[in-house]
């Protein structure tokens, strides 16, 4: 069971004078597993109605059943002259960490109305009435409350005049009380997928069956070997003696999908040979006769075996980071979208589950028409000697319904 959402505002923000400051937000796992958590935080000026800051929240792993307190990436300054009222939101994606089911939630925070001014503008806010008459804000008065109360759990919630009272949180609702619902009522919820499929590799090397399908690059060879426990269903690709030759187990259609947000990848793999060897996992357009023009993809460099995150829309963005990748040890790739396509997550588990390597790209995602791409992974080598290159044990891709409810 997944359950990860925001609670809190822990950084107070009403009524006070600050020059800048990192939005501070309380995260709870109330579920049983542990998940990567993403997001972001966005402040609109109310009177003008326009987006005046927007950061993503600090990639967060949170274990099950704790509470995390997860800061904006960056700083938020308030415009001059700022005598208004201002509204803060948050949304976050949370994905399970493997050996769980897959399972992805999203939560929002918000949103919340606070009015304060940057530090040295106008007189000091003691000097000022409620009504804000000289340009300036009314002063938090924290002395008056308990000091019991004064401890991170301290929220902003509407007062009903306009204004932000400063208080403990609502006690959380037994749902169990609620008409129709369970005490335990995830499974009364429905995730609805307009694509979601996921193979253990089980069939015909040859062929394979639907949605993904086995294409042999220059000779290239695949071949089932025995299963574990863990991991049933393997299969080998294997280059050939021709030049850039191996194999890709890809969708038939290399125009499936436009990426518009919450798609999601996943892949077992273990790499037998890296030099020399591409290796590319996720959604792109590349074929066995083609490399990927549009993408959001698992890249395996063929000079150093270092695996990075690319996205591809044009031109090709590079995640900063990366990690050393050793041979005929398993890994889990998964790639995840934000809501709104405007960032992609990398992150590289190992067989157990633990998180190697995680990083993200924000640009050259391909959401435009046009920049339609397809799923799965190609693996060749430039060399001329047949050589093992890699092991594929699992492929799983979801596209979410963001059809009307009939």
């Amino acid at each position: 069971m997944l359950d990860v959402r925001p609670t809190a505002f822990i950084t107070p923000i009403a009524e006070q004078e600050f020059a800048s400051l990192t939005p501070l937000i309380r995260i709870v796992s109330a579920g049983d597993e542990d998940a990567t958590l993403t997001g972001l935080v966005r402040i609109y000026r109310i009177s003008t109605g326009l987006l005046i800051y927007s950061s993503e929240l600090t990639i967060t792993e949170i274990v099950n059943g704790t509470t995390v307190d997860v800061a904006a990436l960056t700083p938020w300054s308030p415009p001059a002259p700022a005598d208004d009222d201002y509204q803060i939101v948050v949304n976050t994606t949370a994905t399970s960490h493997p050996p769980a089911e897959w399972h992805q939630q999203t939560a929002s925070l918000g949103a919340y109305t606070f009015d304060i001014k940057p530090v040295g503008m106008g007189p000091a806010p003691a000097a000022h009435a409620p009504t804000h008459e000289n340009g300036g804000s009314d002063p938090l008065e924290v002395e008056t409350l308990p000091t019991s109360e004064l401890d991170d759990t301290l929220v902003f919630v509407p007062d009903g005049a306009g204004g932000l009272e400063f208080v403990a949180p609502s006690p959380l609702v037994d749902h169990g009380l609620v008409q129709g619902l369970d005490d335990d009522d995830h499974p009364q919820y429905t995730l609805r997928h307009l694509v979601r499929e996921k193979t253990d590799l089980l069939g015909n090397t040859a062929t394979y069956s639907t949605p993904w399908a086995i294409a042999l690059v220059a000779s290239g060879t695949v071949t089932s070997l025995a299963g574990t426990p863990t991991h049933p269903g393997v299969v080998r690709i294997t280059s050939s003696t021709s030049a850039d030759s191996g194999a890709t187990i890809v969708l038939n259609s290399k125009t499936a999908f436009l990426l518009a947000g919450s798609e999601s990848s996943r892949c077992w793999f273990r790499p037998q040979t890296l030099s020399g060897t591409t290796t590319r996992i996720g959604f792109h357009d590349a074929s066995e006769f083609s490399g990927v023009t549009d993408g959001a993809f698992f890249y395996v460099d063929p000079a150093t075996g270092i695996i990075y995150g690319k996205t591809s829309a044009a031109a090709v963005s590079t995640t900063g980071t990366g990690y050393q990748l050793v041979t005929d040890t398993w890994y889990l790739a998964i790639l995840v979208l934000n809501s709104d396509a405007s960032r992609v997550d990398f992150s590289l588990y190992d067989d157990a589950g633990s998180l190697l390597w995680t990083d993200f790209l924000t640009s050259n995602i391909p959401t435009a028409a046009g920049r339609e791409l397809g799923h799965g992974l190609k693996s060749t080598n430039s060399g001329t000697t047949a050589v093992a290159l890699t092991d594929v044990d699992y492929l799983e891709l979801s596209v979410p319904d963001r059809r009307p409810d009939l």
